[in-house]
């Protein structure tokens, strides 16, 4: 189990297996057990910064009048596919067409 500030990891670069640029941790999802929570899933990119700031339906909106609502736009990570070992160079354990 790895422990990090979240904080550290919200609008960081994050780099494919060859160096692509994902998009930015933008939103992360957890499930409570206990008294602990764990990190379930991490939302990169325009639709994960909408769902940070409760503002999903109107992004979603914004990004289909803009052209950039399109299958492969909304990037889900699951928490085992993001190596946080430096939170300065997060990079997903696949290629960016595998997400």
């Amino acid at each position: 189990m790895k422990e990090v500030q979240l904080e550290l990891l919200l609008g960081k670069q994050v780099y494919d297996l060859d160096g692509k640029p994902v998009g930015r941790v933008e939103e992360v999802r957890a499930e409570a057990r206990g008294e602990n929570f764990y990190v379930i899933e991490y939302h990169l990119g325009a639709y994960g910064l909408f769902e940070r700031l409760s503002a999903l339906a109107i992004g979603r909106a914004v990004l289909t009048a803009l052209g950039a609502a399109g299958p492969g736009s909304k990037k889900l990570v699951p928490w085992d596919q993001l190596d946080i070992s430096d939170p300065e160079h997060l990079q997903v354990t696949c290629r960016k067409a595998a997400l």
